[in-house]
């Protein structure tokens, strides 16, 4: 038992990176993370010198080599002693930011690291000055190879399309990481909250007990609290009952109404959804059409402006594949943008299907089996695209709503 509760006050090891935080609950998985990131720079061991930046790197591995000394001499050596243990966690953690605030280490947690791992790839040199740029560093001599990497660095630390592409990459996984570990957190809440149930359980099982034991004494009372206890029995099992009744019809209207506002807000979201796409291929649509038209007028002014004799058949051949082409595209685009707005449109109705059953509902009444079943064969329907004219449902709108409407 004092063990358990010594593994309990231990700390979890956090750490604060470039885009997040990071959770260890053993040294030994912090150390090996740590000899990891170390690994992240090894392709300058022979370029570092020449450029001189081999002081730089000194730097780098003076922090590591703290770090992974906190570790050794420190947390691993006191997982015996909670206290000690968790204040040389603050430490560490503490040394950590530091070492991180003041650019003396980086981790692969970095949005720029995967620019600087790509950069290694092609050249030595190229990595080097993507660190150079990265924490504003000097690089003498600088030669051809080391001023292209510069130019590409500094483009990328400007802000073009790849760093943003490495930004989100970055943010993706914080959240991939934030997920997992509160996925871990529920799976530990949920196994500690099992015991308390099954203690419940087991209390519950005692006063069973208890009550049948009551029962076995209550036999030997007189004739006279026998038939008072039957004549409280039988009133009980009635009101019981009767309880029982509204009980099942109050559940029955809410879990009802509950279903079908769910029902409502998913078709709100499909018809916002198909409503979107809608306007989006309405206005590639627009462009898709500027465009072809463009190019098939801007073909036949430039291609086909020439005496019938001169022109060549190749060119009436391009003019024809692009005019195929380019109504075939428009004729795709028009289609999606029709499909998205019968959709929306479907949608819309089945909203409104929904509404008209739950205005006539009344709690303990409602539509009879047969009208059920036309509401359920209305509302999951397959939804059509509107390219089949034929695909209809098996009822309208308005049947529905007058045969529900004859009913109240």
């Amino acid at each position: 038992m004092s063990e358990e509760q010594e593994e309990i006050k231990l700390k979890r090891i956090t750490i604060k990176t470039e885009t997040g935080s990071k959770w260890f609950d053993e040294p030994e998985k912090l150390l090996a993370w740590v000899q990891q990131q170390r690994q992240l720079y090894v392709f300058h061991a022979q370029q570092s010198q020449r450029y001189q930046m081999h002081q730089f790197f000194s730097t780098f591995d003076n922090s590591w080599n703290n770090l992974q000394k906190q570790i050794t001499d420190g947390l691993k050596r006191f997982k015996n002693d909670p206290d000690n243990y968790n204040k040389r966690v603050d430490q560490f953690s503490k040394s950590f930011n530091s070492f991180l605030d003041s650019k003396k280490l980086f981790t692969e947690e970095a949005p720029f690291y995967q620019f600087i791992k790509r950069q290694a790839s092609k050249s030595n040199e190229f990595g080097l000055a993507a660190i150079a740029v990265v924490f504003d560093v000097n690089v003498t001599p600088i030669d051809r190879k080391m001023y292209q990497g510069l130019q590409e660095a500094d483009a990328y630390i400007s802000g073009n399309e790849e760093r943003v592409k490495d930004e989100a990459d970055s943010l993706q996984m914080l959240k991939e990481r934030w997920d997992e570990e509160q996925t871990s957190q529920r799976d530990t809440w949920v196994s500690e909250y099992q015991v308390k149930i099954d203690e419940a359980t087991g209390q519950n099982l005692k006063v069973d007990g208890l009550i049948s034991d009551w029962q076995d004494q209550t036999e030997t009372q007189t004739a006279d609290l026998e038939t008072h206890k039957n004549q409280f029995k039988t009133k009980f099992d009635d009101e019981l009952a009767t309880a029982k009744t509204d009980l099942e019809n109050l559940t029955k209207t809410y879990d009802d109404k509950l279903a079908l506002h769910a029902a409502v807000r998913y078709w709100g979201i499909q018809q916002k959804s198909h409503n979107t796409k809608a306007k989006i291929f309405a206005i590639t649509l627009g462009v898709t059409t500027v465009i072809v038209l463009s190019s098939i007028i801007l073909f036949s002014i430039y291609g086909l402006d020439k005496p019938f004799k001169e022109v060549a058949v190749s060119r009436f051949i391009t003019a024809a594949a692009i005019t195929t082409f380019g109504i075939w595209i428009i004729k795709i685009v028009g289609n999606i943008f029709m499909s998205h707005l019968h959709l929306a449109t479907d949608a819309q109705e089945r909203r409104t299907m929904i509404h008209t059953y739950l205005a006539l509902t009344r709690k303990g009444q409602g539509p009879k089996e047969e009208d059920r079943q036309l509401i359920l064969q209305t509302l999951f329907r397959p939804s059509t695209t509107d390219m089949i004219k034929n695909d209809q449902g098996p009822t309208q709108l308005v049947d529905m709503i007058n045969r529900l409407s004859t009913k109240q």
